[in-house]
């Protein structure tokens, strides 16, 4: 009985450990459906060189995802537009205006970012 009980937790703590990292990889709805929107852009050639991932911000008053360019040898312009989670494209007038930017998906990890 004593290993039985044993054995039950380890199964549950396995699976509790699956489940978590099975989670890990899952955007939100929006980020995933522009992820997909995106597919074509994003790309990686090398890992914290040349990097094209999804990101989010704020601008006026919209949440907008664009692809964005992480090169620090490479001099990129910002995005001249993205989109928002019902694909209306939004043109950035003035990129420094676009708030709160964080990255939704990372296209050498392959992961989204929680």
């Amino acid at each position: 009985m004593k290993h039985l009980l044993i054995f039950s937790f380890g199964l549950l703590f396995t699976l509790i450990s699956c489940k978590k990292d099975a989670d890990a990889n899952v955007g939100s709805e929006c980020a995933m459906k522009l992820k997909s929107h995106f597919k074509d852009e994003l790309r990686c050639s090398k890992k914290g060189e040349m990097e094209n991932n999804l990101y989010a911000g704020d601008y006026k008053g919209k949440t907008v995802y664009f692809v964005d360019t992480m090169c620090p040898l490479c001099n990129t312009v910002p995005p001249a537009f993205g989109f928002t989670c019902n694909l209306e494209k939004i043109i950035f007038e003035d990129f420094a205006e676009l708030k709160n930017r964080e990255q939704v998906y990372n296209s050498c990890t392959k992961k989204f970012i929680n």
